[in-house]
């Protein structure tokens, strides 16, 4: 963490994040992962949310902050191409509106079409947005997963938690797809925006899981770095 800081000096330290990278072994046509996850201490995120809701519900959206509220007016900037969000959910009640207007084509590829499966269609926008804005999302991309597990300003103790946490969950993750693939973690690195990637691998395969990571085993120089 010494050497991340010092490359980010200067920086603000609420939008500057600590990035984890995690490399699998895995097969290119295997299953992949994707998942939400709650950290012990949540990372701030500039996540755009669209709500389909009305009245009481739509109120809700706003004050809580979301980018775009409503029903038709929604559907017809989706429609012009005007999908200037990165999450949306839908109220139960304003559902048979939504598959009425056959947003599908245009949401679905994006990974943006609210449903049931995806738990994007709530009966409470206030909790569904609550949860979104508490979670984590990360998804498994040509073998690596990459997600932002702290912001300059945590403290060792916080980053430490949030990666034993992430950390732990992948495993079972992992663990569960093992019917299907031979799937297993090859390198774990931390960086952080701007800053260089440092090798964790070592610290995460030797320490016992009762003895977690500590913070001063997360100040690790550089692979080919001499200390």
């Amino acid at each position: 963490m010494r050497y991340i800081r010092a490359m980010e000096v200067g920086k603000d330290p609420v939008a500057t994040k600590y990035e984890l990278h995690v490399k699998l072994r895995t097969q290119k046509s295997g299953p992949t992962i994707k998942s939400r996850i709650r950290l012990p201490k949540p990372v701030k995120t500039d996540m755009r949310i669209c709500v389909i809701a009305e009245e009481k519900q739509a109120e809700v959206a706003r004050q809580m902050g979301a980018v775009l509220v409503g029903t038709d007016e929604v559907f017809e900037k989706i429609r012009n191409g005007e999908i200037n969000f990165d999450r949306c959910i839908c109220h139960s009640d304003q559902f048979a509106a939504l598959s009425k207007a056959k947003l599908g084509r245009i949401l679905g590829p994006k990974g943006l079409m609210p449903s049931q499966k995806t738990g994007t269609v709530v009966p409470s926008i206030a909790a569904a947005m609550k949860d979104l804005t508490g979670k984590s999302d990360y998804r498994e991309r040509m073998g690596v997963i990459r997600m932002a597990i702290g912001q300059l300003a945590f403290s060792e103790g916080d980053l430490q938690r949030n990666i034993k946490a992430f950390t732990e969950q992948l495993k079972k993750e992992i663990g569960a797809l093992s019917h299907r693939a031979d799937k297993n973690i090859n390198e774990v690195v931390l960086s952080s925006t701007q800053g260089a990637g440092f090798s964790l691998s070592g610290e995460f395969k030797t320490i016992p899981r009762e003895v977690g990571v500590a913070p001063e085993e997360l100040t690790v120089p550089p692979v080919g770095v001499a200390v």
